[in-house]
């Protein structure tokens, strides 16, 4: 029925439903109320017990909002009560106020201030007794006062009295709504109803008439049986009962309590609610516990279980053993991979009862250097050769509680893990193979056609010169731009080819002017955007940057981003272009003022062929050989870093940092870093391997 009690349910029923109950509640509060005045001794200005504080709390903590509405309720619920019976207008308006500002107090201080009160351990238990206590103290000072001042009563015995009747009523009544209405699954029923049995038939006879035995103390023993076995709302059910029939007896001068009333009536009444705080107490402070108790058990449970299961199910070997009587270990868990390595199919019961002895010079597990190692309780690493396999056996110590100590040993299975890095290594060299072919054939396929299409636009050039018709003239300007953009997509391919190889060699590097060779390059750009009014703006603060870099291969990083800032800026807007110095080495900055790039694919231009799919960028022709181009020249030929930056809706800046001498970096690298680099873009090439490279590197930009 879920975790929550009946206020838990009230609070997020419908308003409808959970108004109705509340009025009901209150109704039932003002008739138990008149009861209870009914009941009171001839004169006396305060009843013996008041259970309508019980129902009161329930009402207001079933109420959401502010909770006045309910405490006014409760008000008038006790104005009425008190009204009827034909009390002094003054007692009735005095306890009304402190019966409302109680249950309101109570309520409050219970949920902490929030939508709901709970009673599922110890901590709930307490919360709610703490709520009871101020709530009794705020209902004896404000009811003392009523009495003292309209009645002419005492004080002190009016407050002791309402303490005690009131903190009484709202421990025994208010757990039935806040105790949560599990189900009692996995609870014997006739358990619960023997139990509800036996404490009806303790408490009568205790409380009966005729008997007088001082044997007050023997319902607390069945609510014990209740709190250790059933639920708590079980528990919640028998702690009204039994106010509810010793009240009643008591009142016909039954028990040991019934003799102390024929003389002292309010000491009785006070010995009795005494009675019955000190049994509600003990037993939900019990049945919380033993809640808690439940859950940490069911908790560890679930661990233990997923331990067991990670430990049975891991294809790495596990014991854990348990040193216990100072020279015995007891096996407390292992799994098929351990005794598999320990030369056994199963574990011999022995093992995890009474344990192995530890006596120096005597086989524990049948292995002598592991043996050895355990006989010294010293952590460490041993091999052990079982048939065709061979483990790695690592030792370790744990001090546990009471100065116990666990060993953990674990198997791994060195053949399995040679057999599997091989396997990973062969499947490497298969990718690489194939990669190998991949580039192959791609270079291939790319200079074959670099020849028939340079054969195009030999012919597509003369045509370009030649007297043409409309029609003629119309073709040709589509075949040679068409074959042009194929030799771009051609060479893009054959500089990935060559900056992908293992084979690779890098230009030399020179000496140059970084801001002279920008602002060639922005110039060269600025051909891309004829009639299109798009402006490139170098702006160079310090005048020259003398670096020491590769031209050729810087060129084409700056062409491949400016093409693309000069296609994507619209009509009428610049390219902004920065060269700027630090220590670390000059920084290039290319600004367009395009549609940006989504930060979310910031990573992804990067790769082979992908482009930005939106609508903005698909009118834009290219490739997405560009910028996969520019990363690998940047970082593997100038061993410098790009990145860009954008926000998707106002440009996109890129940004290269270069080192001041190419060479000394990639030297640093090297020492850095021997593996990693290779041997590709570290070496360098004499200057006519490096020109007859570049003769077939002609200035494109597609991203």
């Amino acid at each position: 029925m879920g975790q929550g009690g009946i206020v838990t349910q009230l609070w997020f029923a419908t308003p409808l439903v959970r108004r109705s109950v509340i009025v009901l509640l209150l109704a039932a509060g003002g008739v138990v109320g008149a009861l209870s005045v009914a009941l009171r001794e001839p004169g006396a200005p305060i009843a013996p017990w008041w259970p309508a504080a019980g129902i009161a709390v329930i009402a207001v903590l079933a109420s959401r909002g502010t909770r006045t509405v309910a405490a006014g309720g409760v008000f008038l619920a006790a104005v009425v009560a008190n009204a009827v019976l034909g009390r002094e207008l003054g007692l009735t308006l005095g306890y009304g106020v402190a019966n409302a500002v109680e249950a309101l107090v109570v309520a409050q201080f219970a949920s902490r201030g929030g939508p709901e009160a709970r009673m599922d351990g110890v901590r709930d238990v307490a919360r709610f007794v703490a709520a009871v206590v101020l709530g009794a103290v705020v209902m004896g000072v404000l009811g003392g006062l009523t009495a003292a001042m309209v009645a002419g009563g005492s004080f002190l015995t009016s407050f002791l009295s309402l303490v005690a009747s009131h903190g009484s009523a709202m421990l025994v009544i208010a757990p039935l709504a806040l105790v949560s209405r599990r189900t009692v699954r996995g609870h014997r029923r006739l358990e619960i109803v023997l139990q509800l049995v036996v404490v009806f038939v303790i408490v009568a006879w205790v409380f009966w008439p005729d008997n007088a035995l001082p044997v007050a103390f023997l319902p607390f023993v069945v609510l014990l049986w209740a709190a250790f076995r059933l639920p708590i709302i079980v528990v919640a059910i028998e702690l009204i009962v039994v106010a509810v029939l010793s009240t009643t007896l008591v009142g016909m001068g039954g028990g040991a309590i019934g003799d102390v009333a024929q003389t002292d009536p309010r000491m009785a009444q006070l010995i009795l609610q005494l009675f019955l705080i000190v049994h509600a107490c003990s037993a939900l402070f019990v049945a919380a516990a033993r809640n808690d108790w439940a859950n940490v058990v069911t908790q560890l449970g679930a661990r233990e279980a997923l331990l067991r299961g990670g430990i049975v199910n891991s294809d790495t070997g596990i014991l854990i053993a348990e040193v216990t009587d100072g020279d015995r270990l007891r096996v407390v868990g292992v799994n098929a991979t351990a005794l598999g390595a320990l030369g056994r199919e199963s574990m011999p019961p022995t093992w995890g009862v009474v344990g192995l002895r530890m006596t120096p010079g005597q086989p524990l597990f049948g292995v002598a250097e592991l043996d050895a190692l355990i006989h010294d309780r010293k952590p460490g690493r041993v091999e052990v050769d079982q048939g065709d396999r061979r483990y790695d056996v690592d030792l370790g110590l744990h001090e546990g509680v009471a100065a116990t100590t666990v060993m953990t040993l674990v198997f791994t299975d060195v053949t399995a893990r040679d057999e599997r890095e091989r396997r990973a290594l062969d499947a490497a060299e298969r990718l690489r193979d194939l990669n190998r072919q991949k580039d192959d054939f791609i270079s291939s396929v790319s200079h074959e056609l670099r020849t028939p299409v340079t054969s195009i636009l030999g012919f597509v050039e003369d045509l370009e010169d030649a007297p043409l018709g409309e029609r003629e003239r119309v073709a040709s300007e589509v075949i040679a731009r068409n074959a042009r953009r194929l030799a771009d997509v051609i060479e893009d391919v054959l500089e990935l080819g060559k900056l992908s190889s293992a084979n690779a060699v890098a230009r030399p590097s020179h000496s140059f002017d970084l801001v002279a060779l920008t602002r060639h390059c922005a110039q060269d750009a600025e051909g891309l955007a004829a009639g299109r009014s798009v402006r490139i703006e170098v702006d160079a603060a310090d005048g020259s940057v003398p670096v020491r870099s590769v031209p050729q291969d810087l060129t084409r990083v700056l062409a491949n981003l400016l093409s693309n800032a000069v296609k994507f800026t619209p009509d009428g807007e610049h390219v902004a272009v920065r060269v700027e110095s630090t220590i670390a080495g000059p920084v290039i900055t290319i600004a367009d003022r395009g549609p940006g790039i989504p930060p979310a694919v910031l990573d992804q231009v990067w790769e082979r062929f992908y482009r930005v799919s939106d609508a903005q960028h698909r009118d834009v022709p290219g490739t997405g050989l560009g910028l996969p181009i520019v990363r690998a020249l940047v970082e593997q030929r100038l061993a410098g870093s790009v990145e860009l930056l954008s926000d998707g809706s106002t440009g996109t800046t890129a940004r290269v940092a270069l080192p001041w001498d190419r060479d000394a970096e990639l030297e640093r690298r090297a020492l850095a870093d021997p593996v990693g680099l290779g041997g590709a873009s570290a070496r360098s090439a004499s200057p006519a391997e490096g020109l007859a490279d570049d003769e077939a590197l002609p200035l494109t930009g597609h991203a």
